[in-house]
């Protein structure tokens, strides 16, 4: 927005001030989380069907004011639980003491970006960068086919329909001990490993990566040199785990 402001709306009398440090947030995750946010909420309906996904409501816990989003970076069943920034101590200590009897436990965010990756989730500018598209990373679906939108121009460009274009997809490498540096390339430069990770999940190493035709080459190997040997992979869909939800 202040990039916006200063390049394409200079008559515009406005002041923008980043809020972000004002609030704290405590994100509940996982197959029990709901019980927990209920027994911190007992008043709120929290079930899937009075509280779907991309959801906000607004209520309180002990006299803590929390806005709680049912929103998910991990791909677990997960609600965020905003609150000003002076309640956030009281808020943790709230979690931490309704979820204590379901073994709750705090988690780091490697392990979030682990979750996520395993899920197909990206990470805008680790995932993409200023040529990547919706379509290129499999989500043709988020683009509206009803609205006008900022960049629909672009959508419409050649060079954004070549079937030559990186893709968004998996890789497995053989050796399921081998962790692919991220930005590795492989062979031909055809792309770059975005993100990789060891997963106690699945028992092994996966990786994130764009590669030119990369949906044409599901199934097939990829091979990349690295430390004066050369890594082979397989190339796969793009989410690991839990693919059906």
């Amino acid at each position: 927005m202040e990039e916006w402001l200063q390049t394409e709306w200079t008559d515009l009398r406005v002041r923008l001030t980043s809020v972000t440090d004002q609030w704290a947030d405590i994100a509940v995750v996982g197959p029990r989380s709901r019980n927990v946010v209920s027994s911190l909420f007992p008043h709120l309906s929290v079930g899937p069907d009075s509280f779907p996904f991309m959801t906000i409501r607004e209520a309180e816990t002990g006299a803590i004011p929390v806005r709680l989003h049912r929103i998910t970076f991990s791909g677990e069943l997960a609600y965020e639980l905003w609150t000003p920034s002076w309640y956030g101590l009281a808020l943790w200590e709230a979690v931490m003491a309704v979820g204590e009897p379901l073994g709750i436990t705090p988690y780091g965010t490697e392990a979030m970006h682990v979750l996520r990756a395993e899920k197909g989730y990206i990470v805008c500018g680790q995932e993409t960068d200023g040529t990547a598209t919706p379509q290129d990373l499999g989500m043709s679906w988020v683009v509206s086919q009803k609205k006008p939108f900022i960049g629909q121009r672009s959508h419409r460009r050649s060079d954004t329909a070549r079937p030559d274009r990186r893709h968004l997809v998996g890789l497995l490498p053989i050796d399921r001990d081998e962790l692919v540096p991220e930005g590795l390339p492989p062979v031909n430069m055809v792309g770059h490993v975005t993100s990789s990770y060891r997963s106690a999940t699945l028992g092994r190493t996966f990786a994130l990566a764009l590669l030119q035709r990369g949906r044409d080459r599901l199934g097939s190997t990829v091979y990349a040199p690295l430390n004066g040997h050369v890594v082979a992979a397989t190339v796969t869909e793009p989410i690991f785990y839990d693919n059906d939800s």
